[in-house]
């Protein structure tokens, strides 16, 4: 007999049913759920909207780790969890996923020379890429999921990274506002690198403030309403 969990709000198998759909992708069913380490007959169930009950949480972190179209939140919120309370338990491989996403595809309508050196899916290894530009070179980005992350902490991470080097830009990434405000008011004015702060929602990067270092460039992610949802701004 499966577990059942006790959502926040009025399960509604219609809308998860189109949540699953858009994580699947162009994927069969068969494939989605191998990839998720799921049931082919549990989880057609739910693609069919022919289950009554939730999934469970377990169920929730296994499909968000097997896809890159939506959120770790966004799957909990349309199971009818309130997504801020179990935003905290979000797997590391999901976490990491739902926040360099955005990324990839602001850099994909980028309109600069660039290439993808390191996809950042392992543990402790930022998403990195090279930029045709004069002034910056090389542009990491590091997932930040750690609500009282300090100002040395921060510190630890740039110095301890031999990739960090002078001239190359930083920008830590998140989904949280609270770490957002935290992060972008940090200053290391004696670095020799690019800082960003990022803020992303879902699919898209709502927000990137620059933090004060030595050095200033105008290389940004942003949005632009209608013409190009998603770009890289120089």
């Amino acid at each position: 007999m499966r577990r059942t969990e006790f959502t926040d709000f009025p399960f509604d198998k219609e809308a998860f049913k189109e949540m699953l759909i858009k994580a699947r992708g162009e994927r069969t069913q068969r494939e989605f759920s191998k990839d998720c380490a799921l049931s082919y007959a549990y989880l057609n169930k739910y693609a069919n909207g022919k289950m009554e009950d939730p999934p469970t949480i377990g169920t929730i972190k296994k499909i968000a780790v097997a896809t890159r179209a939506v959120s770790y939140e966004e799957l909990l919120t349309a199971a009818g969890y309130d997504a801020k309370k179990y935003k905290e338990d979000r797997p590391v491989r999901a976490a990491r996923k739902d926040l360099f996403h955005p990324v990839i595809l602001g850099i994909v309508n980028s309109d600069f020379g660039w290439r993808i050196e390191s996809s950042g899916y392992q543990d402790q290894e930022p998403f990195e890429i090279m930029v045709e530009r004069e002034d910056v070179k090389k542009w990491f980005f590091v997932p930040v999921t750690k609500k009282d992350i300090t100002k040395e902490e921060i510190q630890n991470i740039l110095l301890s990274n031999p990739k960090f080097v002078s001239g190359s830009k930083v920008s830590f990434v998140t989904d949280d506002e609270e770490i957002y405000e935290s992060i972008k008011e940090y200053d290391f004015p004696l670095l020799s690198i690019y800082l960003s702060a990022v803020k992303v929602i879902g699919q898209e990067i709502e927000q990137e403030t620059s933090m004060k270092t030595s050095l200033a460039s105008d290389i940004t992610i942003c949005n632009e309403d209608k013409i190009r949802p998603y770009c890289i701004e120089s």
